[in-house]
Formats: structure tokens, C-alpha cells, sequence
């Protein structure tokens, strides 16, 4: 034994001696063959570009740059780092011995020359001094998308998208400029539709129809629009007809959404078994649970999660027919959104019509004509801020309906719980309102504009325009008359619950003419471009509502 004691002995005196100097040949390898280069990403006029990608070529090791352009980053002599940013033409550089170097990146020429909309025209992407974010068609196209805001989102820098709630149909929140009011949408941009200028959401805008979208950021790019585009500026242009062609397209897709994940809670016989132990604790009495729960092995286990969540069903279909000829191109489409929300009787539906026409008798003559028409239905009854209701309801009926002890059976009896026992008289069935009430929020929209371009000389033109957008909304809710209650457990239940019925109605009407003069001309390597004129638009909003029992 003694023997083997020493042998192991002397050969870990010769292993470590070898172990450590391979760790410290190691370690030199790897000191030699990385370094860490710092430097900076700056554009063609020496500003800093915040975000640019920098990697090195080859491998996984990337970073981005900072507020001023710069950046750090380890890696081996000799190798090429890529650096990319939006709107820049991305640049391949081999690293250099000075730990610091500045990369130069210069901006994408094709997308100097692209064509934007600005205000009362168009410019090239170069002549525009103003901030511009632009998607067009085809990156809309690209994911589908449930309204016209919800495509600039995560698509156009600068632009925070979000989502106000998850309903069928809720609103999206656009901020360009940050916040600067408290009111309600006083974040909000100035949309511009087709040339009409339009407060609020666009999304009665088929996004099928949707050639571009432009979005005005800075002061001197909204300036033409005053104070309305003191938040930004949105400018949509749909979809025209092409000369000589014809083309017919159809678009759809269905989306699917799964249950959402639920609550951890007790069920009956647990939430019983701790009612009945807070009980007996509380020698002051003031927690008093309910008859019933004293067995908790005889109770029904509810589980109102499952029986309010569903699995949501979404269907988009677009038809469009677009066309034309030297003198008239026309555009028509046709497009159904339905939208079946996870929460039961959820659901948005939107049915859009749209029409473009472009006519030019004479070369120095032309007429625009555009017209969009929405009928929207919606339907949220149970809310988004009352799921929480869901987790906190007792997962047990019993004591309550003497009809039955489910949320509904298979008769179309709806439980509810014991109207005199304190705990529990306070809470309620709430697919039992969902499935009796009767609400019906309808919306129908218009927005059609009509304008004529003469032009009196070379690169000189006057222009009219003219134009209405009305919103009708008419929303009612009835609530049948309740006794089930009273019937089964007489005045100690209280008083039915009797009928009610509202309606509210909304009108909003608005008129717009524009009279526009202006003047664009290249000579040589310069160019002169002006636009002049006057603008009158007005709204009237009308409001009418009430409630009470009807007869």
C-alpha cells in the first residue's frame, strides 16, 4: 500500500509542473491573438450615428454604438469589422494598429433619389432638409397587419407604436414627438389622408390599400401644417391605377391566438378549507364564511378562467381591381376584417370600400378623385380592466342558483351566488351578462376629397381641392330585467334587477377646401420649388344620449 502511496505521489509531482505551464502557454496564446479597438461611426457631415451595428466579420462578436458614435470591441489582428446602420450603405474595414479610428459611413444613394410626400407635393429624399421616416407598400405587406398604425410600428425610426389594450380593435398609440400634453390624444400626430388632413386614428384605412406612408418629424418638415402637426405628421397615399395596365389582387390571411396564461388559484375544496381556518382563528368574529363550505368535499369546482378565455380567431380578405389608360387610371377595392377576441362575446369587424380615380382630358388638365367608406362593429362587454375579476370570483357556486351550481349548464341556467350571505352576495356571474346583454357599437365612416390641377405654364400649376369626412357612431346596451333571485330566495335577495337600456350618438362632420399655387423648374444644376395658398377646414361634432327603464 505504501508503494502505491508513493508512486501516486511522484507522478502528481511531474503532472502539475506540466498542467501549469499548458494553462500558461495558453493563456499567452490568447493575450496575443485578441485586442480590444475602440472607435467611432460618424456620417458623411461628422455627426455621430447612434445604433450603428458594429461586427467582426467571421464570427458572432458584434456591438452597437453609443449616444456619440462610439464603440468597443475585442477582436484578432488582421480581421474586418462590418459596420452597418439604417439608411446608411453598409462599410467592410480591416483594423488597424491605432486602437482608435473613426469609420466614415455615407448615406444609401438610392434612397436619396426615392420620391417622398411632403405637405402640399412631393421631393426628393436629398432636397428634403426636414426628418422623414418612410414605409412603403411592400414592407406593409410583409407582416399583416390589423390597421394603418399598427404598420409604422417597429418600421419607421423614431415612432413609438403601442397598444392601448388588447381588444378586438383597440386603439394604437403613435408618439413621433414625445409627450407634451396631458389631454386625451394630445400626443397624438396629424394624419393626412389622400391629401386631407384628419384628427385622430385612421383605422377605418384598409392597410391593403396603402402605397406609402411618410412621417414628418421635425419642426421644419410639419411647419406648412401649424400647430395641428406640432405632434408629427402621418401622411398616407393609397393605392392608384397604373397606365396600361390592368390588375386584379387578392389578399387574405387568418390568424389564430391561444388562451392566455392563467392564474394559479385555489379551487372549491382548498379555498373552502382556508375560509373555514380563517374562521375558527378569528375569535373577534368578524370574518364570517358561508354555511356551505363547511363540507369542503362535497363542494362543485368552477373555474371561471376557463369558462371566460377562448381561443381567438382572426380573417382579413382584400379584393382590389386597379388600372388604366393614358387619360384614366382608376383604382376600386373591397376589404372584410374580423377579428374574434380571447375573451368571450369580444369581437371587432370592419367591412371598407375604396376608390381612386385619376383623370387627365388634356395634357395641362387633371382631376384626382378619392373616396373611402368603413362600416365598423364592435364589441368588448366584459372589458380589459376586469380580468383580474376572473381570479379573485370564489371558485365554488354552491348555496347560491337552486338550479344549478355551474356557471351555465347544459339547460342555459346561469349560476350566481347566495344573495344573502355577505361574502359572496357581492360578486357576480359575469358570462351570464355577457351571453343575456345585447350591446351594438356601430361606426360609418366616409372620407372622399375631389381636386382639379390646371397648369398655366412649364413646372407652374394651380390646384383646388375639395373634400368631406363624416363619423357616425351609434352605440346601445340592454339589460334585461333580473329576479331569478327574488324568485328563488324572496325579499331577503333584495329588490330584481330591473331593465335597462341606453343609447348614445355620435355625428361628426367636416369640410375642407384647399387652393394651392405652385411652382417647380430645374435649369441646370439648380432648381427652384415653391408652393403657396390658402386652406379653410371646419368640424361640427353633435352629441346625443340617454338611459332609463324601458317599458
Amino acid at each position: 500500500m505504501m508503494q502505491k502511496i508513493h508512486f501516486l505521489k511522484r507522478l502528481s509531482i511531474k503532472v502539475i509542473p506540466i498542467f501549469g505551464l499548458l494553462l500558461f502557454l495558453s493563456s499567452q496564446s490568447l493575450t496575443a491573438q485578441t485586442t480590444v479597438y475602440t472607435g467611432k461611426v460618424l456620417s458623411d457631415s461628422g455627426t455621430a450615428i447612434v445604433g450603428a451595428t458594429v461586427k467582426v466579420k467571421g464570427t458572432s462578436k458584434g456591438t452597437a454604438t453609443g449616444t456619440d458614435g462610439s464603440f468597443s470591441i475585442s477582436a484578432a489582428p488582421g480581421s474586418t469589422l462590418a459596420v452597418s446602420a439604417v439608411g446608411y450603405i453598409s462599410m467592410e474595414r480591416k483594423v488597424e494598429q491605432s486602437l482608435d479610428f473613426t469609420l466614415a459611413e455615407n448615406q444609401n444613394s438610392k434612397s436619396l433619389n426615392e420620391v417622398v410626400v411632403v405637405g402640399y407635393g412631393t421631393r426628393a429624399r436629398k432636397d428634403v432638409t426636414g426628418s422623414i421616416s418612410s414605409v412603403n407598400a411592400k414592407t406593409i405587406e410583409s407582416v399583416p397587419v390589423p390597421t394603418v398604425e399598427s404598420a409604422l410600428q417597429g418600421r419607421a425610426t423614431g415612432v413609438q407604436v403601442t397598444s392601448n389594450d388588447g381588444a378586438p380593435g383597440g386603439n394604437v398609440n403613435v408618439l413621433i414627438r414625445g409627450v407634451g400634453s396631458l389631454a386625451s390624444y394630445g400626443n397624438g400626430p396629424l394624419y393626412v389622408v389622400d391629401g386631407y388632413p384628419l384628427s385622430g386614428g385612421i383605422n377605418n384605412i384598409n392597410p391593403s390599400d396603402i402605397a406609402s406612408i411618410e412621417v414628418l418629424k421635425d419642426a421644419s418638415a410639419t411647419a406648412i401644417y401649424g400647430i395641428r402637426a406640432a405632434n408629427g405628421v402621418v401622411i398616407v397615399s393609397t393605392k392608384k391605377g397604373k397606365k396600361g395596365t390592368v390588375q386584379v389582387s387578392l389578399d387574405g390571411y387568418l390568424a389564430f391566438q391561444t388562451k392566455p396564461r392563467t392564474y394559479d388559484v385555489l379551487d372549491a375544496q382548498q379555498f373552502a378549507t382556508m375560509s373555514n381556518q380563517v374562521e375558527a382563528e378569528d375569535l373577534s368574529g368578524n370574518y364570517q364564511g358561508f354555511d356551505v363550505w363547511d363540507n369542503p368535499d362535497s363542494l362543485t369546482n368552477v373555474n371561471w378562467q376557463d369558462a371566460l378565455y377562448r381561443s381567438g380567431l382572426t380573417q382579413n380578405y382584400s379584393l382590389a381591381l386597379r388600372g388604366g389608360t393614358d387619360k384614366l387610371q382608376s383604382s376600386a377595392s373591397i376589404g372584410y376584417f374580423d377579428q374574434k377576441g380571447i375573451v368571450q362575446g369580444s369581437y371587432f369587424q370592419r367591412i371598407t370600400l375604396g376608390l381612386n380615380l385619376d383623370y387627365t382630358p388634356i395634357t395641362w388638365l387633371k382631376s384626382v378623385t378619392s373616396a373611402k367608406y368603413s362600416y365598423q362593429n364592435s364589441n368588448n362587454p366584459f372589458g380589459t380592466g376586469n380580468l383580474l375579476q376572473l381570479a379573485q370570483n370564489p371558485p365554488t357556486m354552491d348555496g347560491g342558483n337552486k338550479l344549478t351550481n355551474q356557471i351555465k349548464d347544459a339547460e342555459g341556467n346561469y349560476g350566481f351566488f347566495n344573495p344573502i350571505n355577505t361574502y359572496v352576495s357581492k360578486y357576480n356571474n359575469p358570462l351570464y351578462g355577457i351571453e343575456t346583454n345585447q350591446y351594438s357599437n356601430v361606426n360609418n365612416y366616409f372620407l372622399g376629397n375631389t381636386s382639379l390641377e390646371l397648369t398655366l405654364a412649364k413646372g407652374l400649376a394651380i390646384k383646388t381641392l375639395a373634400g368631406i369626412n363624416t363619423s357616425t357612431y351609434n352605440g346601445s346596451y340592454f339589460q334585461p330585467e333580473d329576479d331569478r333571485k327574488v324568485n328563488q330566495y324572496g325579499s331577503a335577495a333584495g329588490a330584481s334587477s330591473n331593465a335597462n337600456y341606453s343609447q348614445h350618438i355620435y355625428n361628426s362632420f367636416d369640410w375642407l377646401w384647399e387652393n394651392t399655387i405652385a411652382y417647380d423648374r430645374t435649369f441646370g444644376e439648380n432648381k427652384i420649388q415653391f408652393v403657396a395658398g390658402v386652406s379653410a377646414q371646419q368640424t361640427t361634432n353633435n352629441f346625443m344620449g340617454g338611459s332609463g327603464i324601458p317599458p
